[in-house]
């Protein structure tokens, strides 16, 4: 369509947009071509000025790196006692000096631009070189320059630690070498000082920068280092340098007269140069960065050419892209203002109807509502909880969704692997899960547990694919595709390595341990609720293997399936030692008894130990009732802590624990007086009560105290000096006196009463007892008692 069949005000808008491009595009060249004519020198002059300085810079770094090298080596060896011990000898010792250079042989192993090392004794006058290995005096030595200022007391009190340029070559001007001097505290007496020397080699002040220049094919500037004395230490040279060595040595001799940080243009030999000069570094060392002016405007010449020329051509060729675009998307973009304005397009337009992109758009605009639906869907079912639902779901088999559905969802969360790939099922428990609740609130609980997920999830990128996720209040599990495996011990070594990395990082950022569990593989969503109960039954056995540990498949072989009893002899002899106070051997009975329990499923573990603290307390309280208050602190507190008790040690420290308490508190009622008295109290108001009971005696009064006879009759004794028995007759015939002074009964029947018997005996014991056979003690009475 042309141009003038549009609309006006369409087709206004278009060639008024066109032109005013046009203008601003030819008004843009122009600008363009006179500023980069004008300010292209400038600019160029600039940046190699900027080059230079950087590479200046660089040099001074560079400077600055080799003091604090030759310094941190001089620092070190002075630290070393074998190089103290030579700078220090009094008399010269091969072995000595033999250990010295080892020293230094093995620093030079990580340093490169060291030269060599010379280490001086100033007692003996003995020089030693790494270079050559020689140990010569101050006269023999090669490096006659170094040998004489070392032995020079006016320099060695003058020195002040910058570099020395020990030997220049006559033709060049240029030093290979510096030396830098690192003298010992204290001073012989002749005023010299033990020296540790190192040469460094000057070369290294311009590698960056001949380094950086190899990457140019043509490198125009040329970079020089020189001291203060103008001997080139380093220098970096372009090719018309590098057989002219008069224009070098006059270039450096400007060094001199340069001072500080400055870019000028210095005429040489007929040659205009544009120098950049810095003596900015600890040394006063003169930098210098020379490039010819020719070159300079040559460069800017012929670039200025070449981009006014690119600037036309792209200009030429925009103008005629913009024009054609212009035209064709002016007439799409008027029919989707239709569109969006409720009208209705003109399909009679062919760059409407018959363009493939504008169709394209359309079919957006239609499908936008129904995508944008689609799009939210799959956001909600999508992230961290709709997989977390889902999977658990399938964990404890409480879905109500068709199989075909699950496989939906899954797809949808790109979960296909869980259904189709084997897989290996790992189980994260957090270790001391009582003290977490303790110590942190509900919203700090979720927020660890997710920072958990996290974690594992991040590690497992590098893992494969890997679906982690939050399971019950302590627990996570972490389906891992183990399709790409072929052999079990890869993927045990790869989930172990794997597991391993996931328990060090949550101790480190969260301080939390966490005990682990996998399992073998298996395929198929049915697997999943079993192999989930396995894997609880499993992590289980940290019971055994203590906090942070990873329960692997076959660890579940080592466990005794049989049923486990503590035998009838074990728990007499941990009563036995609990009753006798004993604490140490009823823990050592107990340990014997705990490497066996711990063999066993968890199950049985639980079982037997409350098994064991019932049939313990109830024995102990049998002999010893005094151990029970009103409210039985000691087994309480027990039966509570056993519930938070997740492994084999906080078992094994709340059973001795509970030991130790219960023989405490038995030593405790043995030594305390009140108790023994409100024992032997009890003891005769029962034969007060009871002394007509003829079965009456120590064992029928320690089975109803629940103790002990030998502790009953030991108690009793030592507080009454006579035995159990002898209290009870000698109550008896008390009770037999006062029945026969005080009643007419017959004899027969009084001795029934007091819970005696009448025959030989009885009248053998009277007799002993009152000091008179009973006939005597009768008339002494003055009754009349019939004695048949």
């Amino acid at each position: 369509m042309k141009l003038s069949n549009q609309k006006t005000h369409r087709t206004s808008f278009l060639r008024k947009s066109f032109i005013s491009f046009l203008i601003i595009a030819i008004i843009i060249t122009v600008l363009l071509t006179l500023f980069l004519t004008i300010t292209y020198l400038r600019t160029t002059i600039t940046m190699i000025n900027r080059y230079n300085d950087k590479l200046i810079a660089q040099s001074n770094y560079s400077i600055t790196y080799l003091d604090e090298a030759a310094k941190k080596l001089g620092n070190a060896l002075y630290s070393d006692k074998d190089i103290i011990q030579f700078l220090n000898m009094n008399e010269s010792d091969e072995r000595v000096s033999l250990l010295a250079s080892k020293v230094i042989d093995k620093h030079f192993l990580t340093l490169n631009n060291i030269d060599s090392v010379y280490l001086y004794n100033a007692g003996l006058d003995l020089f030693y070189s790494s270079r050559s290995g020689e140990r010569k005096s101050a006269s023999a030595f090669s490096d006659q320059t170094i040998a004489k200022l070392l032995t020079d007391k006016h320099f060695v009190a003058e020195y002040r630690g910058r570099p020395i340029v020990a030997s220049v070559n006559e033709a060049t001007q240029s030093a290979n070498v510096c030396s830098y001097i690192l003298f010992e505290p204290g001073a012989t007496a002749v005023g010299l000082k033990n020296a540790i020397v190192v040469n460094i080699q000057t070369k290294a002040l311009t590698d960056s920068i001949q380094a950086i220049n190899g990457h140019d094919p043509v490198p125009e500037t040329s970079f020089f280092v020189v001291d203060t004395n103008g001997s080139i230490l380093s220098m970096a040279l372009s090719p018309e340098f590098g057989h002219d060595m008069t224009q070098v040595r006059a270039l450096t001799q400007k060094a001199q007269q340069l001072d500080g940080n400055i870019n000028q243009v210095q005429k040489i030999d007929g040659i205009r140069y544009l120098v950049s000069s810095s003596k900015s570094n600890a040394n006063n060392w003169y930098i210098m960065g020379v490039t010819p002016v020719r070159k300079i405007f040559k460069d800017v010449i012929t670039a200025s050419i070449v981009a006014t020329g690119i600037v036309v051509a792209v200009f030429i060729f925009s103008a005629v892209i913009c024009l054609f675009l212009a035209r064709r998307l002016n007439s799409p973009i008027q029919a989707m203002t239709k569109i969006i304005n409720g009208e209705v397009p003109e399909k009679s337009n062919p760059l409407v109807s018959g363009t493939e992109e504008f169709q394209v758009i359309l079919s957006v605009f239609e499908s936008m509502k129904e995508q944008n639906f689609q799009l939210d869907k799959i956001m909600r079912e999508t992230g961290y909880a709709a997989k977390q639902d889902l999977l658990n779901a399938l964990l404890s088999e409480s879905t109500t969704y068709s199989m075909a559905t699950v496989r939906e969802k899954l797809h949808d969360l790109h979960l296909d692997y869980i259904v189709s790939n084997q897989l290996c099922m790992c189980l994260f428990k957090i270790d001391n899960y009582s003290q977490f609740m303790s110590q942190n609130s509900q919203k700090e609980r979720w927020a660890l547990r997710y920072a958990i997920v996290n974690i594992a999830t991040e590690i497992a990128e590098n893992y494969g694919n890997c679906e982690i996720f939050s399971c019950d209040s302590d627990k996570f599990v972490m389906l891992m595709d183990c399709d790409t495996v072929s052999q079990y011990k890869l993927l045990q070594d790869k989930v172990e390595r794997f597991l391993r990395e996931i328990q060090w990082n949550t101790q480190k950022c969260l301080h939390i341990s966490l005990s682990m569990a996998y399992s073998t593989m298996f395929q198929g969503l049915e697997h999943l609720p079993s192999m989930y109960n396995n894997m609880k039954g499993s992590i289980l056995l940290k019971m055994r293997y203590g906090h942070g540990c990873i329960i692997t498949p076959y660890m579940m072989d080592e466990i005794n399936t049989d049923d486990f009893h503590v035998s009838a002899k074990k728990e007499e002899q941990l009563i036995e030692k609990v009753l006798e106070g004993n604490y140490e051997e009823a823990s050592a009975i107990y340990d014997s008894i705990s490497k066996l329990l711990y063999q066993y499923t968890y199950n049985d573990i639980l079982f037997c130990i409350v098994h064991l603290i019932y049939r313990i307390y109830s024995g102990v309280l049998s002999k010893v009732p005094a151990i029970k208050d009103n409210q039985d602190l000691t087994l309480q507190e027990f039966l509570q802590d056993i519930q938070h008790a997740e492994v084999g040690a906080e078992i094994d420290i709340l059973m001795n624990a509970f030991l130790q308490k219960l023989s405490n508190k038995i030593t405790a009622i043995k030594n305390t007086s009140n108790s023994n008295d409100l024992l032997m109290q009890r003891i005769i108001e029962m034969v007060e009560q009871e002394y007509s009971n003829t079965e009456l005696c120590l064992s029928s009064i320690a089975e109803k105290l629940r103790l002990s006879t030998n502790y009953v009759g030991h108690l009793f004794k030592a507080a009454h000096g006579q035995s159990i028995a002898q209290y009870i007759f000698d109550y008896r015939m008390q009770k037999l006196d006062e029945y026969m002074r005080n009643t007419k009964l017959p004899l027969s029947t009084i001795i029934e009463k007091v819970g005696l018997e009448k025959n030989n005996y009885f009248y053998t014991r009277f007799k002993k007892h009152f000091g008179v056979s009973l006939s005597e003690y009768k008339l002494q009475l003055g009754k009349e008692i019939d004695v048949n």
